[in-house]
């Protein structure tokens, strides 16, 4: 499973952060199709970020058709770059 990091230093905001590790993990064959994400909860534990910024990233893999949210289960990766 893939562990996110943030720079507070880049310029770049987290939640972009959290989108651009998910492609490059899939760029380089660490994420796979079916594997899981993170949950939410556990993101936000790990980083102590708001939990929207964790749910937007999430959204905006999803609506590029990387990622798929399934209610109650968690976020699996459906494709590939």
């Amino acid at each position: 499973m893939i562990e996110f990091h943030l720079d507070s230093r880049s310029g770049v905001s987290p939640y972009l952060q959290i989108v651009q590790q998910v492609r490059h993990a899939l760029r380089l064959g660490i994420l796979r199709e079916g594997d899981q994400l993170p949950t939410v909860k556990d993101v936000v534990g790990q980083l102590a970020i708001n939990p929207n910024t964790v749910l937007k990233a999430y959204r905006e893999l999803e609506h590029t058709g990387i990622v798929s949210a399934r209610q109650g289960v968690g976020t699996f990766v459906t494709g590939a770059l």
